[in-house]
């Protein structure tokens, strides 16, 4: 049998590049990694690795070899994790970073139970709209609303829900203005906006048939969706905002919805964090708790 740290070894050459980069994550000397990996080569008798001065690359045989190593590797951090987590107590600093709105919406609300029930946890929350990167503001988790298509990303992203948003306006709006029938005739209305990119503001709309960018110039722009909500309750002007934060008014009467058949593309509510390995009891239990409540814009 293998000496599964052999194993190991070889999975980090390949994911680090190489050998000189993998001795330094793992604390290794190259010429120890290179040897190991090859008496194991001689070993099975098969060549794993084609070396050469500025890299390494699998061979046929070594590319299937590396994904099951690669799995062993998963299993065994796995295995760690289970004990980690079941010796160690739910306790510590957690610190979060979530946008301004989401946090007042869906976020604060639901910590004090938690809270309550991991006495030991302290959260430390950044509620801005600025972005926010977990490893260069030394974040543990944070949260963000993004829609697809959802670019790649090297961190680890978990998916806590969805967010609609639509179109609101105060009655009083269409006392002296005709309402629009179609998403174009919103070009004759004033509007209010979360800040766009630059000077250009469009609004990204969809009737399930059909997807519109519609470019609009704003009387309000502002980064606080409850300004803007307030503003279009008093009939301001037409505003495109999250469901949750607005179906309240609707439902009373003090907003109507504007062209109800047309809304933006749902987005994704998610929780973003460097890694899983490592991560600790704390955040884990945190964002297990998070995901019995997700965020959604069909709640009351």
């Amino acid at each position: 049998m293998h000496d599964l740290n052999d194993l190991m070894y070889f999975a980090k050459v390949v994911e680090f590049g190489g050998f000189s980069e993998a001795g330094r994550r793992l604390g290794i000397p190259k010429s120890r990694l290179s040897r190991r990996i090859t008496q194991m080569e001689e070993r099975i008798g098969v060549r794993l690795l084609q070396r050469s001065s500025r890299r390494v690359t699998l061979t046929s045989a070594g590319e299937g070899f590396f994904e099951r190593c690669r799995e062993v590797v998963r299993l065994a951090e796995a295995a760690e994790d289970v004990v980690a987590e079941a010796s160690t107590e739910v306790q510590g600093d957690v610190h979060i970073s979530c946008p301004l709105t989401l946090a007042q919406v869906w976020l604060t609300p639901l910590l004090p139970r938690f809270m309550l029930a991991h006495r030991k946890v302290r959260l430390h929350i950044t509620a801005t709209n600025r972005r926010i990167d977990p490893v260069e503001d030394r974040m543990d988790v944070v949260f963000r609303v993004r829609r697809p298509p959802l670019r790649d990303s090297d961190q680890i992203v978990r998916k806590l829900g969805e967010s609609t948003d639509i179109l609101v306006a105060g009655s009083s709006l269409f006392d002296t203005a005709p309402r629009p029938e179609t998403p174009e005739a919103l070009a004759q209305l004033p509007t209010l906006s979360w800040f766009g990119s630059g000077s250009r503001f469009v609004w990204s709309l969809t009737n399930g048939q059909r997807s519109i960018e519609l470019p609009h110039v704003p009387r309000l722009v502002a980064d606080d969706m409850f300004a803007l909500r307030d503003a279009a309750l008093h009939g301001v002007g037409v505003a495109l905002l999250p469901r949750r934060i607005c179906q309240a008014d609707v439902r009373a009467g003090r907003l109507e919805q504007v062209l109800p058949e047309w809304i933006s593309p749902r987005a994704h509510v998610q929780a973003v964090f460097t890694s899983r390995r490592g991560m600790t009891p704390a955040v884990r239990a945190l964002l297990d708790y998070l995901d019995r409540y997700p965020e959604s814009d069909t709640e009351a």
